[in-house]
């Protein structure tokens, strides 16, 4: 690193990795903020996964698109990987539903979250149809899509974040039958029977979004996982205005969300640009409308954000070498963080995502200044302290650390369909789990109790156009 990057201040941990605010420097006093993502020690120990999340850096640093967090730099050492991304002043669009609902508005204004799922489509198209320097498709698949992995900006621009990150796990998870990894709640049907993902998993996983931003509730929900993995594969979705019937939902936009959400790929929107043209109809809101939005309605978490940036003393902070160097030395390091140190004030701030309770933001304090030993100490402290949270508003939302694994088993006989839910998309848990599956993979065809989703109504519908094209190289088998 050669003292390229400097820690600033700690901002997050999540169940793969810390997240520091930190500083690239280079020559004549240029320096830019920026997030650095930090593997936890014990991630850093699986050399797989570290080369798998390497690997998968790399290909995501190449997507270049405003819609898109860039991925700057990957850096190893003393065992240890780190990832530089850009430092966005924004909210990750999970926060954004969650203060929202705080404000009283059940559900996001329409051309708000219109224009929210456009920026995010943008970056997915530009991800998927990203092509290496040889001019080689690099058949990018996001994977994770959800409102944590969304990030919207003061500039009014939504950004997806976090590629790389579910294939690489993926990868290690080939390797070791068995596992299934993420947010079962935004993965496709196929996706959670273990086919190979496409980039129409992502386009199913924009049409969960969608739906809830919409209604103001979550599609599939409950503690239960193996319920929500039943209820996700059986695929039967509701019309958003059926869920929200005084949110004077248009049949027409009803129709574009159950394409999107199809569990028939032949039905399912072929492209993020596919799905991009079918909104452009209904009214958007303009960047700078969407920034002033985000500005109000984010107004304290921002403002607590850039106290932080002013109260971290440019003197205090010290090289990402030296944090990695220690933190190899002592991966096990679980150092509790005194909030009456002198060094550190713990701030509270309102809570951003609808999962757990919220930790404390860490707003470092003026202090006198000390030696390069004791810097360290103090973030190793402040790096092992305190449970997840939002990061920079966005980046680290997503890693919450695993649910205990269950057998994915189908019931031995269905239950009857649970009644529609009215669970709120900001009081549900996030559901970032993992399970354990049989081989081959099960069907569940019973809904379990458990779960609580939004069912339609079964009518006839006939297969749309789109499933009878064809062409030599087809877009659903684009990986």
């Amino acid at each position: 690193m050669n003292g390229r990057y400097s820690i600033l201040a700690t901002l997050a941990k999540g169940g793969m990795g810390t997240v520091h605010l930190g500083r690239m420097k280079g020559n004549a006093g240029f320096a830019r903020l920026v997030a650095i993502k930090q593997l936890h020690p014990h991630v850093s120990s699986d050399p797989e996964l570290v080369a798998a999340l390497f690997d998968e850096a790399t290909l995501a640093a190449q997507i270049r698109h405003p819609n898109v967090v860039g991925t700057i730099d990957v850096v190893t050492a003393n065992g240890t990987l780190s990832v530089v991304f850009d430092y966005i002043e924004g909210e990750a669009l999970s926060g954004l539903i969650r203060l929202a609902a705080d404000a009283g508005e059940p559900s996001l204004p329409r051309p708000i979250a219109l224009a929210i799922v456009r920026g995010a489509l943008r970056g997915l198209e530009a991800a998927h149809d990203a092509r290496g320097d040889d001019g080689t498709p690099l058949g990018i698949v996001h994977r994770d899509v959800s409102p944590q992995n969304v990030l919207v900006g003061v500039d009014g621009l939504a950004r997806v974040i976090d590629f790389g990150v579910a294939k690489a796990l993926g990868r290690v998870g080939s390797t070791r039958p068995g596992e299934v990894r993420g947010k079962f709640s935004y993965m496709a049907p196929e996706q959670l029977m273990g086919k190979p993902a496409t980039r129409q998993v992502d386009i199913y996983a924009m049409g969960v979004v969608l739906w809830e931003l919409l209604t103001g509730k979550r599609l599939f929900a409950g503690e239960d996982q193996r319920a929500v993995t039943t209820a996700v594969i059986q695929n039967q979705v509701a019309p958003p205005s059926e869920a929200a019937p005084d949110a004077g939902i248009p049949p027409e936009l009803d129709e574009i969300v159950l394409r999107a959400t199809s569990g028939d790929l032949g039905r399912r929107h072929l492209s993020a640009r596919e799905l991009i043209l079918d909104l452009e109809p209904f009214e958007k809101a303009s960047d700078d409308d969407v920034g002033v939005w985000v500005r109000q309605i984010a107004a304290h978490r921002l403002a607590k954000r850039a106290e932080m940036v002013r109260a971290t003393p440019r003197g205090e902070s010290f090289s990402l070498d030296e944090l990695m160097a220690e933190l190899a030395k002592n991966p096990d390091t679980q150092t509790p963080m005194s909030e009456k140190s002198g060094s550190v004030a713990a701030v509270a701030v309102p809570f951003t995502q609808p999962s757990f309770a919220p930790p404390p933001l860490l707003v470092p304090a003026p202090v006198a200044r000390r030696s390069r030993t004791r810097l360290v100490a103090i973030m190793l402290a402040a790096t092992f302290g305190f449970s997840s949270a939002i990061v920079v508003g966005w980046l680290i939302v997503r890693e919450r650390p695993l649910a205990p694994r269950f057998s994915a088993v189908a019931p031995s006989a269905p239950a009857p369909l649970p009644p529609p839910s009215v669970a709120s998309v900001a009081s549900v848990e996030e559901d970032v789990s993992e399970i354990e599956l049989e081989e081959p993979v099960p069907v569940a065809l019973g809904n379990d109790a458990g779960a609580r989703t939004h069912v339609r109504k079964q009518r006839p519908r006939a297969p749309h156009p789109a499933a009878a094209a064809s062409s030599t190289a087809d877009p659903r088998s684009y990986r």
